[in-house]
């Protein structure tokens, strides 16, 4: 082991997962440790110790079925296996580890490096991540925690519209055809970028309008957090009454107050995303932001996927609405940066 990471914030229970950075043969990797035997110490062990199985497997096969698809936005389980570091080889100390690969960073250590995206390098990005989405969705499986610590780069810390960047940590995903740890939960991924009928305890019944969905409202999102620094969830929230607030509104997440919301979000596009962009790109900008983040769940997404039979949100067809925003914005670079 070359360096522990950290406590991984998902980790399960009583967060029983540490991750690394690993060498072996010349080769790095991410590996994500998982204590079963601490889960022991634990108040109900042997409830603790089948949870910690049932999540460390669910994940691990949902990375299987990305490498066996051959899903190219996603990071990569490169393998599996049971780690004993201890001298005496205490079975009591072995420790399963995912192995994965490995990147330059988050988009978090990415933006402290390089202190300010180019348009061209966000737009490429978000392509990626929509590749990455689209592709999980093509085969029934919902990430349900996108967020800039979630976004990997696979290159170096120099962004530009050509890097390559992949989803990463499958730790939260649902799966459509089959149950999962997760399934039950009003939310499984990180609170704080959950969608906001979640917020009012709304979750739909519909695949679609429940995970497709969110994920296109967390990619709408990170949209926000690229151009202006701030995710759009703590826009929308500082921007409701008193009365409007989850917790405080009783009125149930019906139209009135989506319409409340969409006009919030219509106004914090205006005043925030659209100064952060050339003025040739905004009417398209405004465009995608506007279907990935409509506070309607079904009518989130892709208007003309929506009208197919099944209703996907169609984020694969958000990638190349992307990537002509970047091809747009590296024109506009370039020119600036003529003499």
């Amino acid at each position: 082991m070359v360096q522990q990471l950290s406590t991984l914030p998902n980790g399960s229970g009583s967060n029983f997962c540490v991750g690394y950075v690993a060498e072996r043969d010349g080769r790095k990797a991410f590996v994500k440790a998982i204590d079963f035997v601490k889960a022991l110490n634990a108040m109900d062990p042997i409830a603790e110790l089948a949870q910690l199985t049932s999540l460390a497997t669910f994940e691990r096969e949902a990375m299987e079925l990305c490498e066996a698809q051959n899903l190219t936005r996603l990071i990569r389980l490169l393998s599996f296996e049971y780690v004993n570091l201890d001298p005496t080889r205490n079975p009591l100390n072995q420790v399963y580890c995912l192995i994965m690969e490995i990147g330059a960073g988050d988009l978090r250590k990415q933006l402290s490096h390089v202190g300010v995206f180019s348009c061209s390098a966000v737009f490429g990005i978000l392509a990626d991540v929509a590749l990455g989405m689209s592709q999980l969705h093509r085969h029934g499986v919902a990430h349900q925690d996108i967020k800039p610590s979630n976004v990997i780069s696979m290159t170096d810390l120099s962004v530009t519209k050509d890097a390559l960047f992949k989803v990463g940590d499958l730790g939260r995903v649902v799966r459509k055809d089959r149950t999962g740890p997760y399934d039950g939960m009003p939310w499984p991924g990180d609170g704080h970028y959950a969608p906001p009928e979640r917020w009012y305890g709304l979750v739909p019944t519909q695949w679609t309008d429940a995970r497709e969905s969110s994920d296109a409202y967390m990619l709408g999102s990170l949209v926000f957090f690229l151009l202006t620094g701030t995710p759009l969830q703590p826009l929308l929230s500082n921007r409701l009454t008193p009365v409007m607030m989850p917790g405080a509104w009783s009125g149930g997440y019906t139209e009135p107050l989506i319409l409340v919301l969409r006009s919030l979000q219509l106004n914090i596009i205006s005043d925030v995303l659209v100064p952060s962009v050339p003025q040739s790109l905004t009417d398209p900008l405004v465009a995608v932001v506007k279907d990935l983040i409509d506070p309607d769940p079904v009518k989130r997404g892709d208007r003309r996927a929506r009208a197919q039979v099944g209703n996907p949100v169609g984020l694969d067809r958000f990638v190349p609405r992307f990537r002509q925003l970047a091809n747009q914005a590296g024109i506009i670079e370039r020119t600036r940066s003529m003499p």
